[in-house]
Order: C-alpha cells, then structure tokens, then sequence
C-alpha cells in the first residue's frame, strides 16, 4: 500500500471527476491520502471529502504562507478541530514562502508569513497534532520560526527543495521530508535523495501540481505516486518495494490514520 501524503483532491481540477481519480489511484495501490487546506474554505471543503471517504481520506487545516496578507484568523482553525477533529490528523499547509517576494522590499510580508507559522504550530503543539510545513526560498528564517518554540512540532517539511546543509537541520529537529513528483526531472532533486535517508522520507504528489515525467503538461493525479517511488528508488540504489513500505510505515505513524 503507498499513502499519498500531501494532495489537493478537493480542488476545483477535479471537479468533474473525483471519484474516478480516487479509484484509479486505488488501483494503482495508493489506498490512503491527505488532503490539506491552504485557507479556511478548502480546509472545510477537506473536512467534507473526509467524511464522505472515512478511512481513505483525512484532511489538515491551515492557512498556506500566501495567505497572510490577508491577515487570517488561526482560531477559525481551532473551531475547525474543535467540531471535527476525528477527521482531521494534521495542521497545514502552512509555512514560509519568499519566492513571490524575489527582486522586492518584504520586510512586513515577511513578518506576517512568521507571525501565522508560528501561530499554526503552538496550535498544532497545544492539540498534539503533526504539522505539514511549505518552505520555498525562506529555508533559514524558517528554522528560526521553529527554534524559538518552547518545543518543536513533529511534522513534514513538504516538496522539500532545500540543500544538504537544510537536510541536516530537518534532520536534527526529526522532520520528515516529503518528495513529489518533481523528483523525476528536477537535477537539484537528483542530486539531493541519495543523501536523504529513508527514515526521512514520505510519498506526495501536490495534486494537481507538479506532475511526474513523462506526464508533465497534465494534471497531476496520486495514481503517480508508484512513479515517484520508483525514482526514489533508483537514485537511492534501493528496490521500490522498500521505499513503498518504509514511506507507509512513516506516514501511518506519523499521522496515526487509522
């Protein structure tokens, strides 16, 4: 059984046809998935997909890093795991991204993507749930968000796209990574997973994101993540069977689905 970790099946790309990628995923051997919010109405919309596939499909909360120059209110996600936290088994996406800010002033930005971070992890901390973490580009404000904790979350750093020196710091703080299917064309990734060890590592696609080769130009479904395990595979010199169980092994204890 593979687990698609980080997926987005309750946006609009799949409107038209839902149940059949679930399907099709489940024939591919992808029986499991997590679908996280990146603001309060698709991490309500989560939650339904949850309910209508319990046991299949379990939802996180969050508000993703683009989201806080709105200025959102954390405490609509407590609500959220207050009424239906059997559905819910993490906080997230949220996180820092700077890639949007490149070639400008975003000082202020910047503060108020740190500020909602920190205000979902004590969140995830107070409520013991795992946290699924974006990094683009703000790898070390990032660890110092986190480091200024009374105590840091366990979690997933996801579509990891650090260095060797952000592997050891996500090493050292126990994170996961989570690799998706950029890991089929992207050189940097190439060079980085044999270095990842495998106790590290877990399986997404960020459906509809970030497809696989030879898919690429496609939506993106989590029937590929076989695909991308296969890669993992390869470049970590390892049979496909291993990474299969050890990613589903991380991802049930992780997330504690049952």
């Amino acid at each position: 059984m593979y687990i698609d970790t980080h997926c987005h099946l309750n946006f609009p790309q799949f409107d038209a046809d839902r149940a059949m990628v679930i399907g099709n995923a489940k024939k591919a051997g992808v029986k499991k998935f997590i679908n996280p919010g990146v603001d309060l109405f698709s991490s309500r919309q989560a939650i339904e997909l949850a309910q209508k596939h319990p046991k299949t499909i379990f939802a996180g909360v969050g508000f993703h890093p683009y989201e806080a120059q709105q200025l959102p209110n954390v405490n609509e996600l407590y609500n959220l795991y207050k009424n239906y936290n059997r559905y819910i088994v993490a906080v997230g996406e949220c996180g820092l991204d700077y890639h949007q800010y490149k070639g400008e002033e975003a000082a202020g930005k910047k503060t108020n993507q740190q500020r909602l971070f920190e205000e979902q992890l004590r969140l995830a901390l107070k409520h013991n749930l795992p946290v699924i973490m974006h990094c683009r580009d703000a790898y070390e404000d990032f660890f110092d968000v986190l480091d200024s904790l009374p105590q840091i979350p366990k979690g997933v750093i996801h579509c990891f796209s650090g260095g060797r020196q952000d592997l050891r710091m996500a090493q050292a703080r126990n994170f996961f990574v989570g690799i998706d299917g950029n890991v089929t064309y992207s050189k940097h990734l190439a060079m980085i997973i044999p270095h990842i060890p495998l106790s590290m590592l877990l399986l997404e696609t960020d459906a509809p994101f970030l497809t696989p080769a030879p898919h690429r130009g496609q939506r993106n479904e989590p029937k590929y993540i076989p695909t991308i395990a296969k890669m993992i595979a390869e470049l970590q010199g390892v049979p496909s069977a291993e990474v299969e169980h050890q990613t589903t092994t991380h991802a049930l204890s992780l997330f504690g689905m049952v």
